[in-house]
């Protein structure tokens, strides 16, 4: 929702700024062409830069940063407390009857189910999260280096505009319509880059790096319900991993129950 507001609110406010000059957007501001040079060439070299299932892959993260929900802590370590639970009481089979929607704790939990021994399971999960961090770290990068390309297109749109100005000194209508090629160019490298790729490339890094935090919080949790730890002593090991106030909830919750 945040990703929706802010390029929502970030959109009305440079069309504003378009229509007090009184110059119409479409037409004016708007040139496909201009548009189509800056932002497909930009997103061209970008293609150059990796593989093509890295670039399809980089691109089909727009969806997450639009629509994805973050898995909350506090609810997962509620979660493997639970489990942890039904594994004291009625035996670690009994864990597959639990719904588990989080992928990496359902991975986990089929693990201890079948009885995988608990360094396997560790280094199963470790190496899942650096991969899963890694393609990720890719796709940032991807994007950090499009933001940098766009403004760099839209200077050379800037210097065909102005060697097309001077070229055409005689011909006022020429160097009018040059010289706006120039500028537009330069706006809209700046539009791409910092209205889109930039805010993409630190969205997509944020819910990246906190995945993985949750996934170590996974990982510690379903290596204590292995070890058939005390669910009290499973919360309060993993209350250390939850921000303050989320811990005094899980503090608040454990000691009513």
């Amino acid at each position: 929702m945040p990703t929706v507001i802010g390029l929502a609110v970030a959109t009305f406010l440079i069309y504003n700024q378009i229509s007090a000059t009184g110059v119409p957007f479409m037409g004016g501001f708007f040139d496909a062409v201009v548009v189509a040079f800056v932002l497909g060439g930009s997103l061209m070299v970008t293609f150059m830069r990796n593989s093509m299932g890295e670039f399809f892959g980089m691109l089909g993260t727009f969806g997450k940063v639009i629509v994805y929900s973050q898995p909350k802590p506090l609810d997962m370590v509620n979660q493997i407390v639970e489990l942890a639970n039904i594994n004291r009481r009625d035996g670690p089979i009994a864990m597959q009857n639990v719904e588990i929607a989080n992928p990496v704790l359902k991975k986990a939990t089929d693990m201890v189910v079948d009885g995988v021994d608990a360094a396997v399971i560790d280094a199963n999960l470790t190496t899942e999260i650096a991969l899963t961090r890694e393609r990720e770290k890719v796709y940032v990068d991807m994007l950090k280096f499009w933001a940098d390309v766009a403004p760099s297109f839209g200077m050379i749109g800037t210097m065909i505009g102005l060697v097309g100005m001077l070229k055409n000194m005689d011909d006022l209508k020429g160097i009018g319509d040059s010289f706006a090629i120039a500028l537009l160019t330069t706006m809209w490298g700046a539009i791409v880059a910092y209205c889109l790729c930039k805010p993409w490339a630190e969205k997509l890094d944020h819910y990246s790096k906190s995945d993985a935090q949750t996934s170590m919080l996974i990982k510690e949790g379903v290596l204590l319900i292995k070890a058939n730890t005390n669910p009290r002593v499973i919360a309060d090991r993993l209350s250390s991993r939850l921000a303050p106030k989320a811990r005094a909830e899980l503090a608040a919750e454990q000691e009513a129950a």
